[in-house]
């Protein structure tokens, strides 16, 4: 009895094992079936290969429009077919992925050259494997443009003139087409005189540039971010592309003037009917040069000192510069004389006038028989204690 039940339990687990092991054939035939996928980075002329099928990278059409050209084919001819995929739309051959066949997706696109792409399939396919191109590297049609923008001066003071260059060179492998120059907006700190906006050549080869040049006016002090000046432009597909010069930062100082400081001796004192001199010096202590200088002299009371040499007049005083004349004086009447010097100069913003004044005096005549006149009264003084001397001593 025993050994009959040993052998039922047996039989039941025999059969309970052929049920599980059917169970799992069963689930490694439908395995199969089961849709998967793969991404790959392809560049130009890669290819991927699965069981008997074969997907190539022919071309990048268009980045713009987002269109891939694709060759999907199949070892014996049976399929031989080239699409141009546009992004993210699946495409099927042979049905696709869900009839046995492969379904190819663009998922993504590089540049000129490169994109990645989603393989669709049965398991029962086998595992994709890319495979690089063995075909010599061809010249990519992919230009680049370089933009610079730059001002001729470092610093700027309002009113000065500034001459803006850019310069756009095709430094990519292509021809760089419809090439515009957007120098935008204006800015609100300068006049803008001649030669904007500027204009670049439309079609620019490989390694080829022009430059542009256009003049403003500084009308108004302060700190400026210039903004990045954008060029766009196309390839030979017609992929629009653009690029910017970097922006940067100048400083607008008040206008450069000059400031002409006169300084002549402040006391001169001469004898009458004497001589002497009278030194004038005139300093430019401003920023700018001061051109057309004329200087001019007036003498109050105008009779009893005689002035030559005042008058002058000088091309111009650079900044920091200094210039020193001197004017002779001979004094006919005493007196105190008060001479004014007035300076008319071009500041660099219109016409400037400067003043200064001196003293003069001129001293009474001195007469020697004068000092004779104290020797009278010193001498009766002396004369009357010799007396007294004479008279107590006896």
């Amino acid at each position: 009895m025993r050994r009959l039940i040993y052998l039922l339990c047996f039989a039941y687990l025999m059969f309970s094992v052929l049920l599980m092991a059917s169970a799992y054939g069963k689930d490694d035939s439908d395995d199969s079936d089961e849709v998967t996928f793969k991404d790959f980075t392809l560049n130009i002329g890669d290819r991927i290969d699965l069981d008997n099928y074969r997907i190539e990278l022919i071309e990048i059409q268009s980045i713009r429009d987002g269109l891939v050209v694709i060759r999907a084919s199949k070892v014996g001819g049976s399929l031989d077919e080239q699409r141009a995929l546009l992004l993210d739309s699946s495409n099927n051959f042979d049905g696709g992925a869900d009839d046995g066949g492969i379904t190819v997706t663009v998922s993504d696109i590089f540049d000129e050259q490169s994109a990645r792409v989603r393989i669709e399939y049965q398991k029962g396919l086998g595992t994709p494997r890319k495979h690089v191109s063995d075909r010599p590297a061809v010249a990519s049609d992919r230009p680049e443009l370089s933009v610079q923008k730059s001002f001729d001066k470092d610093q700027i003071s309002v009113g000065d003139e500034v001459k803006v260059t850019i310069t756009v060179k095709n430094i990519g492998t292509g021809q760089a087409m419809n090439i515009k120059a957007e120098d935008i907006p204006p800015l609100p700190e300068f006049s803008y005189v001649v030669g904007y906006p500027p204009k670049i050549k439309e079609t620019l080869e490989s390694g080829e540039s022009d430059s542009a040049v256009y003049v403003m006016d500084a009308v108004k002090e302060g700190s400026i971010r210039v903004p990045a000046m954008t060029v766009s432009y196309t390839d030979s597909k017609k992929n629009a592309k653009s690029n910017s010069s970097d922006p940067f930062n100048i400083i607008i100082i008040p206008k450069s003037k000059a400031d002409l400081v006169i300084e002549p001796d402040r006391m001169t004192t001469i004898p009458l009917d004497g001589e002497s001199i009278l030194n004038i010096s005139i300093a430019n202590r401003g920023t700018a040069s001061a051109t057309r200088i004329e200087a001019v002299g007036t003498v109050t009371p105008s009779e009893g000192l005689v002035v030559t040499g005042l008058d002058e007049s000088f091309f111009e005083i650079a900044p920091g510069g200094e210039v020193n004349y001197s004017a002779g004086l001979s004094g006919e009447n005493s007196g105190d004389y008060t001479i004014r010097i007035k300076v008319n100069y071009d500041g660099g913003d219109g016409s400037v006038i400067r003043e200064a004044s001196a003293q003069v005096v001129v001293l009474e005549r001195e007469y020697k028989y004068q000092y004779l006149l104290l020797i009278i009264p010193i001498a009766i003084i002396i004369a009357w204690i010799y007396r007294r001397y004479r008279v107590y001593k006896y």
